[in-house]
């Protein structure tokens, strides 16, 4: 008889054995990015409301002090930029501004040799005029000048002074015919050559010094201080919203995202103010700079070619070996402007100008004297001559443009140092934006927090 009773229901307690598949289960898959975020988070011993709360304090913490820290380095960069524009800038200009001074003014006294002592009025007037800027220059110096500069400044101070002292003294006894004249001219020159434009040039090469300096510490490891730290920051506020998004399953939080965009703005801004005011002032300290003492050299070497054509024509016929001098010296002058560094237009004509002027020595001046005709250099020289024009037209008017090209190198020095100055960010933006994200940082995941016990 064939069994017929019921087979028993599922999963009820019998006393047949159920069938089981032998069959390999379904591997899981590896998991997403977010399963492998919550499977670390969880690997941290804590509750997750603990877990939040140390975030809150570590994210805090973190953005807070990175805003100080950026704050600070922009604080120390506007005053290192400020130090460097006084103590540097301003120092190197002054002096440099004193050498050319002065030189332009030993021109003018060295043309009292052969005028018997008694210049125009006009010639006087430049003298003087040359001197009382030498002077300021000093006085600029001392304003912004360190204490390791004062003895150097005090002695260019007294030695203006005795070099005016010995023009003077020389001006008199010219114009009594007495020959010691030249003798005081030539000590006011050597104080000159000799102390007070070393001097000045060492100054001018600490001003330099010191702007270098000031590229090199903006640009430096404390610039980049403030950006390690905040790029610190961001990978700590990073790595909590990560380990939020693991504990939470939601990779989005509002107040995560406004603190990210909050520390992001801060870093770009600092970082571009660095790297604006690291170029700008390399740029001063190097091509600018050297463009400037490059005009400037210029206009003293033309000054004392000047000086050299005077003290020819003073030496009344044997002053050869000087006119040799003026002529290999106004070659080197035209090599040097052919490799000068600066605005090529300004320097061709400075060129032109000192082709024209060294033209009218070698050609009038210099032939007059060498025909036994002084008197007649004299007046050529000093631009009397009824013959022709003579040399101090031509020295004029490249004296005049050598000038003009100190005056535009110092104006883009200057333009530089602000663009530097325009670079600089705010010592409180940092700071506020650093502590506007650790707030969202902290109130985000405090209240995210608040919903686990």
């Amino acid at each position: 008889m064939t069994d017929r009773r019921p087979c028993p229901r599922f999963g009820a307690r019998t006393g047949y054995r159920h069938a089981v598949s032998t069959a390999t289960k379904a591997a899981a898959p590896s998991g997403s990015l977010l399963d492998r975020v919550e499977q670390t988070a969880w690997r941290v011993p804590l509750p997750t409301r603990r877990l939040f709360v140390t975030l809150a304090l570590v994210a805090a913490a973190a953005l807070a002090l990175s805003g100080l820290a950026a704050g600070w380095v922009a604080a120390r960069n506007a005053d290192t930029i400020a130090d460097a524009r006084q103590q540097g800038l301003e120092l190197a200009t002054a002096t440099t501004e004193f050498r050319t001074r002065l030189a332009s003014a030993d021109a003018i006294a060295a043309a009292t040799l052969i005028a018997g002592g008694l210049e125009d009025a006009e010639d006087r007037a430049a003298y003087d005029e040359d001197i009382l800027e030498a002077s300021r220059a000093l006085t600029q110096a001392g304003l912004v000048a360190t204490e390791d500069d004062a003895e150097d400044i005090s002695l260019l101070a007294t030695g203006l002074v005795e070099y005016a002292g010995l023009v003077e003294t020389s001006r008199a006894n010219t114009r009594l015919g007495y020959p010691v004249g030249s003798a005081y001219l030539n000590q006011a020159r050597d104080l000159a050559n000799d102390d007070l434009v070393p001097r000045a040039e060492r100054l001018r090469r600490e001003g330099e010094r010191r702007m270098a300096q000031a590229a090199n510490s903006v640009g430096g490891p404390v610039g980049a201080l403030a950006v390690v730290v905040l790029v610190a920051a961001l990978v700590v506020l990073l790595a909590c919203a990560a380990l939020m998004a693991g504990r939470t399953r939601r990779v989005a939080h509002p107040a995560l995202l406004g603190a990210t965009v909050a520390l992001i703005a801060a870093l770009a801004l600092v970082f571009n103010g660095i790297t604006s005011q690291s170029r700008e002032l390399r740029e001063a300290a190097s091509d600018d700079v050297d463009a400037y003492v490059a005009a400037n050299a210029a206009s003293s070497d033309l000054s004392d070619l000047r000086v050299t054509e005077i003290s020819a024509v003073a030496a009344r016929g044997s002053g050869g070996p000087l006119y040799d001098e003026f002529e290999t010296g106004a070659g080197e002058l035209l090599g040097q402007l052919d490799e000068a560094p600066g605005e090529v237009a300004s320097i061709d004509e400075l060129a032109t100008g000192v082709d024209a002027y060294t033209a009218a020595v070698v050609e009038q001046v210099r032939a007059a004297d060498e025909r036994g005709e002084n008197r007649e250099a004299a007046r050529l020289a000093l631009g009397t001559s009824d013959e022709a024009a003579g040399s101090a037209d031509a020295f004029d008017a490249a004296n005049a443009i050598a000038e003009r090209n100190v005056k535009g190198e110092a104006t883009d020095l200057a333009e530089r140092f602000d663009a530097a100055a325009a670079g600089d960010v705010q010592p409180l933006v940092p700071i506020a934006l650093g502590g506007l994200a650790a707030l969202l940082a902290a109130a985000g995941i405090l209240a995210r927090g608040r919903k686990y016990r």
